[in-house]
């Protein structure tokens, strides 16, 4: 089964409770189909409005407070893991781990490199925005730690 339809079949039981509060509530009034529908659409209606609260405060939090610390984090594993400086100023992180992964390092440098391909894959698989925002905190930690200025050939290979 992929990952869409068990996500959608996921969906459709997390909706089960509404649509017993829905029934109980059509039992208790004594009404109909007019009746069940409301109370469902009411609970579906607060579902959404709490969901976009959430979500607005997920981004807010990232905003004002989690991208820093997230790249505080990666820039602290690079700098801890005397990871080597960009050797060209056109990569990106992915770019740089897999020149790290296939170069001449140690192996306490390419173990950690395998920790943040997972570290990044494991946000990926909880979601699109959790991903971007990873990607997003690993790109600014690099540049930090390796301005792409003070990469050897920046603008000899520059794409």
């Amino acid at each position: 089964m992929n990952d869409a339809r068990a996500r959608i079949i996921m969906g459709l039981f997390a909706f089960v409770p509404y649509f017993m509060v829905s029934w109980a509530y059509m039992a208790l009034v004594d009404g109909g189909a007019r009746q069940f529908w409301s109370a469902f659409g009411v609970l579906a209606a607060v579902r959404l409005f709490f969901s976009l609260i959430e979500t607005l405060g997920s981004v807010l939090s990232w905003r004002l407070y989690g991208r820093k610390f997230t790249v505080n984090k990666f820039l602290g594993l690079l700098r801890a893991n005397n990871f080597p400086k960009r050797e060209h100023a056109h990569d990106d992180f992915l770019n740089y781990l897999a020149r790290i992964e296939d170069g001449p390092y140690s192996q306490s440098v390419k173990g950690c490199v395998k920790e943040i391909y997972f570290i990044l894959s494991t946000f990926e698989s909880m979601g699109i925005l959790l991903g971007m925002r990873m990607h997003s905190a690993t790109e600014a930690a690099l540049d930090a730690y390796s301005p792409r200025s003070q990469a050897p050939d920046f603008g000899a290979d520059a794409a």
